[in-house]
């Protein structure tokens, strides 16, 4: 079974790890109690089908979805996060394995897909926010 909990914590976990910033599931991420500063991320999960498996084969299938919203206090900072997001999700080494892995215990991510990119949004920026919104899908595959 594909537990969606699981495999959202590893996706906060690897994004933390992967841009060196903190990631709230949900909400604004906090750093030793208190509210992280600028820049952050925010990680949703958004839904996606989880397959039974089928009669000749064990294995579920699913394909989930995830808003990733960044949040930073400029335009430039915002565009910086926002690439090392999109360097998380997709980055690749030379021999072709994910750059940084979401490491879920008995569950395959096998594929990667930026679905959604809307850019930055400086409409409040005069108040000291910038945000950007991505959303990724992730093949996954229980074992």
């Amino acid at each position: 079974m594909i537990s969606r909990a699981a495999v959202t914590e590893a996706v906060r976990v690897m994004l933390t790890a992967a841009t060196g910033k903190p990631c709230g599931r949900g909400r604004l991420p906090l750093v030793g109690g208190n509210p992280a500063p600028l820049p952050y991320t925010v990680l949703y999960a958004q839904g996606g089908p989880v397959d039974g498996a089928p009669l000749a084969d064990r294995s579920e299938d699913g394909r989930l979805v995830y808003q990733v919203t960044v949040v930073a206090a400029r335009a430039d900072q915002c565009e910086w996060l926002s690439d090392r997001v999109r360097e998380a999700f997709l980055g690749r080494t030379a021999e072709g394995e994910w750059q940084h892995s979401v490491q879920i215990p008995d569950v395959d991510v096998w594929a990667r897909e930026l679905l959604v990119d809307e850019g930055t949004d400086p409409s409040e920026a005069n108040d000291g926010v910038v945000t950007a919104v991505q959303r990724y899908e992730l093949s996954v595959t229980a074992y």
